[in-house]
Order: C-alpha cells, then sequence, then structure tokens
C-alpha cells in the first residue's frame, strides 16, 4: 500500500516535469514577443526550408542590416531582432517550438508561463531581504492580534466576574470586584525592536 502511493507520488512529481517549460522554450516566447513578426517572413524564406537556406538569408539579411552598414536610426534593434530569429531557426528544437507557437500561439494570461517571464527576475540577496521584511511585519502584526485577543478574553472575563460580585452584593456576600487595571498590567504588549 505505501509503496503503491510512494509510486503514485514519484509518478505525479515526475509528470509536472515532464510538462513544464523548458529554458529554450521560454528564450522562443520571449524572441516572438520581441519580433512581433513571423520567422520565415522576416528572413524571406519558406516554413519548410532546409538550414542551408536559413543560413543564406541570415548572411544575406546580415549584410543589409547591420548597424556598421545601414543608416537606418533602428538598425541596431533591427539586427538583434535578426540574429536572435536566426538562433531560434538554425536549433532545430528551437524551431520546432517556434512552429509550435506559430500553430497554437503564446501561452495566455491563465498559464503560470505567462507570468514567470512577465515578473522581474530578483537575485537571491533581494528576495532574502523582501521576505525578511515582510516576515517581520507580518510577526508583529500578530503580536498585536494576539494582545487585543487576550485583551478581550481578559475584559468578558472581567464581567462575568463583576456581574457574579454584583449578585453576590446583593445577597449580601460581598466579595471583592476585580478592575481592569489589574488584569491588563499581566498583559505584554508587543513591541518593536529596539
Amino acid at each position: 500500500m505505501v509503496m503503491g502511493l510512494f509510486r503514485s507520488f514519484l509518478l505525479l512529481s515526475l509528470l509536472g516535469a515532464v510538462l513544464g517549460w523548458g529554458g529554450d522554450e521560454l528564450e522562443v516566447f520571449d524572441v516572438v514577443e520581441e519580433v512581433n513578426q513571423n520567422f520565415y517572413t522576416l528572413l524571406g524564406v519558406p516554413q519548410d526550408a532546409d538550414g542551408a537556406a536559413i543560413k543564406k538569408a541570415f548572411r544575406k539579411l546580415s549584410l543589409v542590416l547591420h548597424p556598421d552598414k545601414s543608416d537606418a536610426p533602428d538598425a541596431e534593434v533591427q539586427f538583434r531582432n535578426l540574429v536572435a530569429v536566426y538562433d531560434v531557426l538554425k536549433d532545430a528544437g528551437k524551431r520546432k517550438c517556434y512552429d509550435n507557437v506559430l500553430e497554437n500561439g503564446l501561452p495566455d494570461w491563465k498559464q503560470a508561463v505567462y507570468y514567470y517571464r512577465r515578473v522581474r527576475k530578483m537575485g537571491l540577496r533581494e528576495m532574502a531581504v523582501i521576505l525578511f521584511v515582510i516576515i517581520t511585519i507580518g510577526q508583529y502584526l500578530v503580536g498585536w492580534a494576539n494582545y487585543f485577543e487576550r485583551k478581550l478574553t481578559v475584559d468578558e472575563f472581567l464581567n462575568a466576574k463583576n456581574k457574579k460580585s454584583q449578585k453576590k452584593q446583593k445577597k449580601g456576600k460581598a466579595d471583592p470586584t476585580l478592575t481592569v487595571e489589574e488584569f491588563e498590567a499581566v498583559l505584554v504588549k508587543p513591541r518593536s525592536a529596539e
């Protein structure tokens, strides 16, 4: 029984790794979004062109679009896009992924990769500082919530105790009444780091 559960867990965890996006796919998504044009029409080759035709078209266009030879104000951006397109189309795996993007489109907002690509990447130190600040503030707020909860409990206890003592006073059995200040002196308020 336990071994069967372990195998099921292992299978499901490996399935998640298989279905995830890899670095090549994320790179292709970024290039597609940046270029915003069909890669094959940009190079002027058909979709079923082989590697030699793609390389020939890249060399031809690189002579025209190179920033040193082109007077266009956005020549550097055009050349960078051309190199990125060539890098995608020369690699068989990336090209297959790009053909899939042409057929099915980019991932939409419902998929996790959409957010992964748009969120700023953070370093380990920056993430640790942010988590430390969030946890510190959360702990401070929880301390105050705990204090107010205890204070409310003490108030309810004192009200019930005072009502009982008032009933006893009416019957002639006097009991000393407790004050809120006596109980609040026992409560510890959260304090900020000093």
